[in-house]
């Protein structure tokens, strides 16, 4: 019985050095497909558990990162048909290829660098700007719903939002030439 605790031991702390690895490139991985953060954080807790569940079926000296997309893509593609009806959808042979694609080394690199600079440039806004962004980029938010709220047309609201992705446009772009020069 001793033989066997040193084993699962060992074997228990394979899977938190390679969970632990993979779990930035698996969030990127998914939210490669699914675009909102609440749900990517659902589809990465659910493939956690399911990663912990089956990790006696991982081979170990094979790629888990692998493994465990494969995991992960299978949960996105089982809520993607129950959330069919509710959303626009690419095939999802092109996600794919577009996942894999957002999530390699060097993409998230210059992802964790535009979404550095995309934080700071919100907070550069003014108030109700950052606020005018922040609850069109809610889940399910229309800009007629906003402009319903606001007490103002539909025609209005838009123009805002282009001059404020326009002026967060311009602010990224600022940042991310600043830290590309030299030093």
């Amino acid at each position: 019985m001793a033989v066997t605790e040193a084993h699962n031991e060992s074997r228990e702390q394979e899977f938190l050095r390679l969970f632990a690895a993979a779990q930035r490139p698996l969030h990127a991985y998914i939210m490669a497909w699914v675009f909102d953060p609440n749900v990517a954080a659902d589809l990465l807790q659910e493939t956690n558990i399911v990663l912990w569940q089956k990790f006696d079926h991982f081979q170990s000296g094979t790629n888990f990162l692998a493994w465990a997309r494969e995991i992960a893509r299978r949960s996105i593609l089982r809520h993607r048909q129950i959330n069919s009806g509710r959303m626009a959808m690419l095939p999802p042979e092109m996600m794919e290829t577009l996942a894999c694609d957002f999530s390699a080394p060097a993409a998230m690199d210059q992802h964790d660098q535009r979404r550095a600079a995309l934080d700071g440039c919100l907070q550069k806004l003014t108030g109700p700007d950052r606020s005018l962004v922040m609850s069109r980029y809610a889940p399910g938010a229309s800009v007629m719903e906003i402009a319903g709220q606001l007490n103002r047309t539909v025609n209005s609201v838009s123009q805002s939002l282009r001059r404020i992705r326009r002026a967060l446009t311009e602010c990224m772009q600022r940042s991310m030439r600043t830290e590309e020069e030299p030093v």
